[in-house]
């Protein structure tokens, strides 16, 4: 339970991020980005934040926007309303083991959005500043939730679970954004770029480093490979490995095969990451055409944390939670 508190918490931060994010940029000046806008779209979508079924936002910018604001409260799994509630789940399960501000925090978090969308009659009733305003004051609160868990609990295995817990999600949420950017040339164009950064909340740090340059050199040094900053990938695997290193029965002052399985971010060079490839000769010999392929081993790296994210969270729970019973796994999912 507390492995899944941390699961949640991280997932309900990026949710409410995410969708905070996409509000803001659909009433803001670079609506008219392409590239911008299908990434939002697939991330929308990746994440749950809208369903399927729901127009693409290059076809109704208005559907798509009063559909992610509607299913902000939702309880469909993975939506912003789901994760709070999972949130506030586990956190009962392990109720003995937080204090009384940081379960109060909980339960406002998830009280404030469901009371929120239980008065409304239809979606129609909510607008975009309300929405954004109810984001921002669950964001405040899933911050201080953050703060509780990281400065204000003994740090033991369980604790180290929850930890572990929250940099699987991490791990698996930041690579997921690069790639999809990646596939939408979205980092090509300022606002995608920009709103990549703000994703990532890095914006401060990355013009305080390199003014109004938008180079990509320059997001990958800050986003993956900087292990000051806690949201770069780097600094994530660097953290993972160190808490699957420390948890029971692994060997003291050597890394277990478990954080073995989490790329070395000490390998990582910024150089081939950001190196321009030909195609490969197959490809050629089939068209004809030689060309470049950019990020390609970015891609590659990017496939690879996403892969971690997953096998690290199957290793977990076959290793500690193979003999659980099923009431200990309320919201394992």
């Amino acid at each position: 339970n507390l492995y899944w508190l941390g699961r949640y918490t991280e997932r309900a931060e990026n949710t409410i991020a995410l969708a905070r994010l996409t509000l803001e940029c659909l009433n803001g000046e670079d609506q008219t980005d392409a590239r911008l806008m299908n990434w939002l779209d697939r991330m929308a979508r990746l994440h749950f934040l809208v369903l399927e079924d729901v127009p693409a936002l290059s076809q109704s910018r208005r559907v798509f926007e009063r559909s992610l604001i509607a299913g902000l409260g939702s309880d469909s799994i993975a939506s912003v309303g789901y994760n709070l509630y999972a949130v506030k789940q586990a956190g009962a399960s392990v109720r003995e083991r937080l204090s009384f501000e940081h379960w109060h925090l909980i339960e406002r978090a998830h009280d404030e959005l469901t009371r929120t969308f239980t008065k409304l009659e239809g979606p129609a009733e909510y607008g975009t500043l309300d929405a954004l305003d109810l984001l921002k004051t669950v964001g405040r609160h899933m911050a201080a939730i953050t703060g509780a868990q990281t400065d204000r609990m003994t740090r033991d295995d369980g604790w180290r679970l929850l930890s572990i817990g929250r940099h699987v999600e991490r791990l698996g949420f930041l690579a997921s954004s690069l790639s999809a950017g990646l596939e939408t040339e979205s980092l090509a164009s300022d606002a995608g770029f920009e709103a990549m950064v703000a994703l990532f909340d890095s914006s401060i740090s990355f013009h305080a480093q390199f003014q109004q340059s938008r180079e990509m050199l320059a997001l990958v040094d800050l986003l993956v490979l900087n292990r000051d900053n806690p949201r770069s990938l780097a600094w994530v695997a660097h953290t993972l490995r160190g808490r699957l290193a420390k948890l029971a029965g692994s060997e003291p002052n050597e890394l277990s095969p478990m954080s073995l399985l989490v790329p070395d971010p000490s390998q990582w060079d910024l150089a081939q990451l950001c190196t321009a490839e030909m195609t490969a000769p197959a490809a050629v010999a089939e068209t004809g055409n030689a060309t470049m392929t950019k990020w390609r081993q970015f891609d590659c790296l990017l496939d690879q944390c996403m892969a971690t994210a997953h096998n690290v969270s199957e290793q977990i729970s076959a290793t500690y939670f193979t003999h659980s019973g099923a009431s200990e796994q309320s919201v394992g999912a």
